[in-house]
């Protein structure tokens, strides 16, 4: 309910003030969380993307460019998307969600320790983290192979939102990964739960890396604790 609101004020603002980049941003964000949710992008990434394009046109700023950055990541288009996410840096070098979401990108990209200073610095320049933050920790984290530190930040981002589901994914594969079958498997329960109809491809659906091998890894981790292919 509050997605859809959130993009029913965004409709608002762009009525109210056509000629500001801040309503097709926020617009973007609703599309690009529509997509990145649901089974089938529907046009939702082409909405975000053109949405994004147009905000960018009107006003070039460090928003329109982590926006962008985060669009072309989710396209699987890896360069474009860190070019964008260090404009974003470089515009506002002491943005919190600038730092953290080049992070993001870089880690899905590969490209591993630059990812982890990015996160880290996203999660010093805020003094309330969100946890989103510590999921993107987690993330890079699992990809470097550091299990045990992953599983610290994926704690800490249920500690600061219990109400996030989406976490117990995370968690099911990573305890997967540190042979723990057991807590892996009671994540996996919760999993399904909440998502009845999930499966092993539509986690990793949503998870754009670069590195086949390491989906692979993942896929296996998601299979034994019980979520279906």
């Amino acid at each position: 309910e509050s997605l859809i609101r959130h993009g029913q004020l965004a409709k608002e603002i762009i009525d109210i003030a056509p000629e500001s980049a801040f309503g097709y941003i926020s617009l973007a964000w609703y599309h690009w969380r529509l997509a990145v949710m649901g089974e089938s992008t529907e046009g939702y990434f082409e909405k975000a993307f053109n949405l994004a394009q147009r905000a960018h046109s009107i006003e070039p700023s460090s928003m329109s460019h982590m926006l962008l950055g985060t669009i072309y990541l989710f396209m699987r288009k890896y360069e474009r998307a860190i070019v964008h996410g260090e404009q974003s840096v470089k515009l506002d070098p002491n943005g919190a969600d600038a730092h953290a979401l080049l992070g993001h990108t870089l880690n899905f990209a590969g490209k591993l320790d630059e990812a982890l200073n990015h996160i880290r610095q996203g999660i010093r320049l805020n003094p309330s983290p969100d946890y989103w933050n510590f999921i993107f920790l987690g993330l890079c984290h699992r990809q470097r192979g550091e299990y045990e530190k992953a599983l610290a930040a994926f704690k800490k981002a249920f500690q600061v939102n219990p109400e996030d589901k989406e976490i117990h994914a995370y968690l099911t594969a990573t305890y997967s990964l540190l042979g723990r079958h057991k807590e892996a498997e009671a994540e996996a329960q919760k999993v399904l739960e909440y998502y009845p109809d999930i499966s092993v491809e539509h986690v990793l659906k949503r998870l754009p890396y670069k590195n086949q091998t390491y989906i692979e890894l993942l896929a296996d981790a998601l299979k034994k604790a019980g979520l279906p292919d």
